[in-house]
Parts: C-alpha cells; structure tokens; sequence
C-alpha cells in the first residue's frame, strides 16, 4: 500500500515504513548494504524502492553516483 486512505491504515502506508530507512547513526551506506538492512520491514523490494524515492523527493537522501551511496541530508 503506498499512502494512507480511508482503505489504507497509516501504520501500513509507505509514509510509515520511510521511517525504517532513516538510520540515526550514518552518514551514507551503500543500496546494498541498506537492502540488507532493512528489506524484511517492507512487502516486496518495490515497495522498499518507493520508500527511498519518497525520501529523495522530500530530500532526506542523495544519491553519490560517483561513490555508489546514500547520503543522509539532515
């Protein structure tokens, strides 16, 4: 479910689950690594991928290409 609704409870919604992907204590961290991470708090690895585009469009996150990491933007 991507976004809460009368049929969809907020806890259940990706707006719930970008929470598991904010890490307190990093800086960056490879897609691999959070993948590692953090997939089993999510239904399916295109529901994990929603939550980080949801991050990237509200800025939380970068993308390094040239690292190859997410950087955490305060």
């Amino acid at each position: 479910m991507a976004f809460p609704s009368k049929f969809t409870n907020l806890d259940r919604s990706i707006l719930a689950k970008i929470s598991v992907l904010i890490l307190d204590d990093v800086e960056t961290i490879t897609l691999s690594e959070l993948i590692n991470l953090r997939l089993n708090n999510f239904e399916d690895i295109s529901e994990f991928m929603l939550a980080l585009d949801v991050l990237f469009v509200l800025e939380k996150i970068e993308l390094e290409k040239d690292k190859g990491v997410i950087k955490y933007v305060n």
